[in-house]
């Protein structure tokens, strides 16, 4: 379905808009690790389904399994690499749209400074996956894998690797705070709009639509906690931890491009204003009616129009003052109005009256 999505949001933006940012080349950088993620957790599916979880402490079994393990251990170390390389291209998405409406300094300088976070957090989670164990190999070795189920051996040599169970409870916790702040981040420019009151709503609406994405990352540290516990809950619950990951990642994809889409219904709404406009125009004017005893009106052809007005008809107007604005442009969701001042303008310039011509009689 994200896939879908995305080719919509292209579709909208590039033949609809005529214009595609940077913003669109960052989502579509997440779907294509999002797809990586599919693959490999697919694989690791297929892998761990291959023997029964009691042989892992069963020496004599070892070896009958040793092939499938090796393969889900090389599956969830990748796994760790495409994973938060897809959040971190979906979080960029969200804060590169968020640049090109930032008007307000102080919305700008948090939305680039929450790109420095992420974008370091990114980077750095990346490097810990891979520098899991001073020799990288030893992070998908099966023998490794097998001592953490025994008794420990003294004589044994020992891989020099950290405890990835606290990292990832760390990086689940990261994710799940950065979507909160990233989905609060618009509000206070939201609310300051002066809009209606069900227009301001109904954008806040189209807002939250990211909530979907931190339920799915509420979920799964949930089953991450379930994971942590043992490693027998490791090997039980590392298929459900997988899918929450998908979960997650398909939810932020969906949630940040849903808002995009409106376009694909815009030229309907335009068609069905313009039969309105057009039924307006075509309604024939009323005749006055003047009374029997009135004498014909005669125009001073001399004197009309006076001088400093305008023929009926021809309303001059004003040109607006120039304010600084939201640049909501590149926002396809929202409309006209959100402009401080453009929609109370039109309507007070529709509804101011027009100069009749002075008639001599």
């Amino acid at each position: 379905m994200s896939t879908v999505i995305v080719g919509l949001r292209y579709y909208c933006r590039y033949y609809l808009m005529g214009k595609v940012t940077a913003s669109d080349h960052l989502m579509f950088v997440a779907l294509v690790c999002t797809w990586g993620n599919f693959v490999v957790n697919y694989y690791q599916d297929v892998t761990s389904s291959g023997y029964r979880s009691s042989y892992l402490r069963r020496p004599d079994k070892r070896p009958l399994i040793e092939g499938k393990v090796l393969g889900t251990l090389i599956s969830w170390w990748i796994y760790r690499l495409s994973y938060n390389l897809a959040l971190g291209f979906v979080k960029l998405s969200i804060l590169f749209f968020y640049r090109t409406i930032a008007s307000n300094r102080t919305f700008r300088r948090l939305v680039y400074a929450t790109m420095a976070i992420v974008v370091m957090y990114t980077i750095g989670a990346v490097i810990a996956a891979i520098l899991q164990c001073e020799n990288p190999s030893d992070a998908w070795s099966p023998a490794n894998y097998f001592a953490t189920f025994d008794k420990f051996d003294p004589n044994r040599r020992q891989p020099k690797c950290y405890d990835p169970v606290k990292l990832w409870a760390f990086s689940a916790a990261a994710n799940l705070l950065s979507d909160v702040i990233i989905l609060l981040l618009p509000l206070p420019a939201l609310l300051s709009l002066r809009i209606p009151m069900s227009k301001r709503l109904a954008l806040i609406g189209v807002f939250s639509v990211g909530l979907l994405a931190i339920v799915a990352s509420s979920i799964r540290v949930w089953v991450m906690a379930l994971w942590a516990e043992s490693p027998s809950n490791s090997a039980r619950y590392g298929n459900d931890l997988l899918l929450w990951g998908q979960v997650e990642t398909n939810s932020g994809i969906i949630s940040a491009s849903v808002p995009f889409l409106r376009l694909l219904f815009r030229d309907r709404q335009v068609e069905e204003r313009g039969t309105v406009q057009k039924k307006i125009s075509a309604t024939p004017a009323t005749p006055v009616e003047l009374e029997a005893q009135t004498p014909p009106k005669v125009i001073d052809q001399g004197e009309w129009p006076v001088q400093g007005e305008k023929p009926v008809g021809y309303p001059v107007a004003k040109q607006p003052v120039k304010m600084r604005r939201p640049n909501w442009g590149p926002f396809i969701t929202v409309p006209q109005e959100l402009n401080p001042r453009t929609g109370s303008t039109q309507q007070e310039s529709a509804l101011e009256p027009v100069h009749e011509p002075r008639m001599n009689i």
